[in-house]
């Protein structure tokens, strides 16, 4: 059955424009998911370079001196210290210490606007107030051995004196007595042994005081770090930049109208 041509270029173009319709709708759909998926980096992006729980949880562990290495999974992970003996801060020293790294090294500081002039007075405030701060209570965050150590360590000394008379004795050629040697050691130390363990413990403290000067490095560099990422705004400037180009390319994704039908024939 033939059809007039002008019944069947209508027909043509109403089944045009009905198909172009659904096109477009797909195409706002898909646009709405990218737009939505782009939001959603934005976020995530932001989210990302304003998080310091990162670097904070690092410095944790450094002041807890525990161990970064590969495990069995191969892959890398934080371990405590073997032997907690060893440890430099204690554990009140070590909360106090990230209290102040945390009002530092956070989101508001990174999105400030500090110019060469405030970065080095807040780092200068910074360096004299945790001096201060560590040599008024350094008892309380550095570490002392407890008694049972220096019992320990006095007794490791003995054993160390009983075995090099043994040594003597043998390069010598001479008898060697071991408890008749301990005897003597011992009788040594008896007047003593209030002051060998109080001198150990002295000892054993100013060994945990040297570390001082690296810890204190370490969290100046991290803390003038963080500054300086907010140098004129940087970091705030970074985001907004990111942001406006991906604005520029979200607004750009649009296609362009096709006039007519799908069969591309229009009014004329």
């Amino acid at each position: 059955m033939d059809y007039p041509q002008e019944q069947y270029n209508e027909t043509a173009e109403q089944v045009g424009v009905h198909s172009q319709a659904n096109q477009n709708t797909v195409i706002a759909e898909e646009a709405k998911k990218l737009q939505y998926q782009m939001e959603n980096s934005e976020m995530n992006l932001a989210e990302a370079q304003l998080d310091v729980e990162q670097t904070l949880t690092r410095i944790n562990h450094l002041l807890k001196q525990d161990i970064l290495r590969v495990g069995d999974n191969e892959v890398m992970n934080w371990y405590p210290i073997e032997d907690t003996k060893k440890r430099v801060l204690t554990n009140e020293g070590v909360d106090r210490i990230m209290q102040v790294m945390q009002s530092y090294i956070n989101k508001e500081t990174l999105l400030s606007n500090f110019d060469d002039v405030t970065i080095a007075r807040r780092m200068l405030e910074f360096s004299l107030a945790f001096n201060g701060l560590i040599f008024l209570k350094y008892e309380v965050f550095f570490r002392s051995p407890t008694l049972e150590e220096c019992r320990e360590i006095l007794q490791n000394r003995i054993d160390d004196k009983i075995s090099i008379k043994r040594m003597y004795a043998e390069i010598l050629k001479k008898d060697f007595n071991k408890e008749e040697v301990e005897k003597q050691i011992l009788t040594e130390v008896e007047n003593r042994m209030e002051y060998e363990l109080q001198k150990i413990k002295q000892e054993k403290t100013k060994l945990n005081l040297r570390e001082f000067e690296m810890i204190f490095v370490q969290l100046k560099a991290l803390i003038e770090s963080t500054h300086n990422r907010a140098w004129k705004g940087e970091e705030r400037g970074s985001l907004r930049r990111h942001f406006n180009i991906s604005e520029v390319i979200g607004g750009g994704s649009k296609p362009p109208e096709k006039k007519g039908g799908i069969f591309g024939w229009g009014k004329g």
